[in-house]
């Protein structure tokens, strides 16, 4: 059967594209002769639009629906195929939905969701029945539209980036079907193993980011270690970029925010309310302090994260606090996103003026997300705002839960990042990093290392060459 594809890469969420694009690994790909398809929910987001312009990239749209894997099915598969007690950010998502249920009176849902409990108690005493469960979900992966583009394509490497979710999932078993294809599993993100619930599907070969990222798939779906591949993350690459250029480019955009572009500053990239319910709050307190000069002259930039901007774990109150709170010293850097079907998905300046900031800053603030790893890319110190303000929370609602999430605690355990449980710790820290920028720096070395192997700024070349090296012969 003819080719249409080499490869063919799976583009389900806006930061895979980013990881993607970000460096021109596909543009890397077409220059090796390679033919190149992407298949994605939105042929026309303008990000991908843009980079295929002037490049010869099939883009394919597939965006199933399925009344099975909406809503109740969901939530219900982690009790299935996790242990869920022994998994920090699935045993709060129960957490949350049985107090929610409560708190909403809602009898049939607290009693579904016992139900769903007691499957779970179920299946962990009989492994049986949870073979049972995974043969009714592969049958559920079954669709004639994957196995179409699959055969239109017969693309030699089927690559997902996202493999929890419906699109990928049925992509994948496509492919794993498929005699001429080889499956591979390229994540795009640091927690997709261990707090984004059990792969539907596996694949043939991993890309992975590191050492930490290939003992997770070992432990967690027993792949052999022959078919992982470590070789950095390819958008990160960016950072290396950045810090290798001459120059002060961060200076234009602090002067184009209203800074003065001479004078020290923060940089607090925000998590949802979702992760870190009174994190404005903190926000807030750490602006007033650098407006009374009780840290000297010293600025702050604060980004959002772009669930702050929309979508079901946006509060809308917080744009209009974090507008209420700009000054001569305090800047905001509002994420530039598209209109898009895939999730987050950013203009293309977006990420390298995040990097160039990251590059000026002299300490990186974050409640748990990868930008600790971003700024650790930059030799940055990281402080982990694990808290609530001046409340108390129960854990399944609190930021500190986050310390508990396995790929956070890891980090963590390894002194890459620093966290801070209230607003003394908070400022102590603050003043410690301002007078010792170096203070645990070769932990913090180890610690990216163990996340992404060696900062050189050719994770995205070493990931060419991975798959490369799964390739025949390309189609002429």
């Amino acid at each position: 059967m003819s080719r249409k594809a080499d490869i063919a890469y799976i583009i389900s969420h806006g930061f895979a594209a980013r990881m993607l694009m970000q460096t021109d690994l596909l543009g890397k790909l077409l220059q090796k002769g390679f033919k190149v398809a992407v298949i994605t929910p939105d042929k026309n987001d303008q990000n991908l639009l843009n980079y295929v312009a002037d490049k010869q990239i099939d883009i394919i749209e597939y965006n199933p629906q399925s009344s099975l894997w909406t809503g109740e099915y969901i939530r219900l598969r982690k009790y299935l195929f996790e242990d869920i007690r022994k998994n920090p950010a699935l045993w709060e998502k129960h957490l949350r939905d049985m107090n929610t249920a409560r708190q909403r009176s809602s009898f049939v849902t607290l009693l579904k969701i016992k139900s769903y409990y007691g499957i779970y108690l179920l299946v962990r005493t009989f492994p049986f029945f949870k073979k049972l469960f995974a043969g009714f979900e592969r049958r559920s992966l079954k669709d004639p539209v994957a196995d179409g583009i699959l055969n239109e394509l017969n693309p030699q490497l089927l690559i997902a980036t996202f493999p929890v979710n419906l699109t990928e999932s049925r992509l994948l078993f496509a492919g794993n079907k498929a005699v001429d294809t080889h499956t591979v599993i390229h994540l795009l993100s640091w927690d997709n193993i261990t707090c984004k619930g059990h792969f539907p599907q596996l694949a043939d070969s991993y890309i992975s980011w590191g050492d930490i990222m290939k003992k997770e798939f070992i432990e967690y779906y027993k792949i052999p270690e022959q078919t992982i591949v470590n070789t950095g993350v390819p958008h990160f690459d960016l950072h290396a970029r950045v810090q290798e250029e001459a120059g002060f480019f961060y200076k234009q955009l602090l002067s184009q925010k209203g800074l003065n572009p001479e004078t020290r500053y923060l940089f607090f990239a925000m998590s949802s309310p979702y992760f870190a319910p009174y994190e404005i709050d903190i926000v807030e307190w750490l602006a007033a302090e650098i407006t009374q000069n009780n840290f000297g002259e010293l600025q702050l930039i604060v980004r959002p994260h772009p669930q702050n901007m929309g979508g079901s774990m946006a509060d809308n109150s917080w744009i209009e606090r974090l507008k209420n709170i700009q000054s001569p010293k305090i800047a905001v850097d509002w994420p530039k996103m598209v209109e898009s079907k895939l999730n987050w998905s950013m203009q293309k300046d977006d990420m390298l003026n995040f990097a160039h900031l990251l590059k000026g800053c002299t300490i990186s603030v974050n409640s748990g997300s990868t930008v600790s790893i971003d700024s650790l890319l930059h030799n940055k110190p990281v402080l982990l705002t694990l808290f609530d303000a001046d409340k108390v929370l129960p854990w399944w609602q609190s930021a500190r839960r986050v310390i508990d999430y396995k790929h956070c605690k890891k980090l963590i355990d390894l002194k890459g990042v620093t966290v801070v449980n209230n607003f003394k710790e908070f400022k102590f820290e603050i003043n410690r990093y301002l007078d010792e920028p170096l203070y645990q720096l070769e932990k913090r070395q180890n610690a990216l290392y163990q996340e992404i192997g060696i900062n050189d700024g050719r994770s995205t070349d070493r990931v060419v060459s991975a798959i490369e090296t799964q390739l025949v012969t390309p189609v002429a």
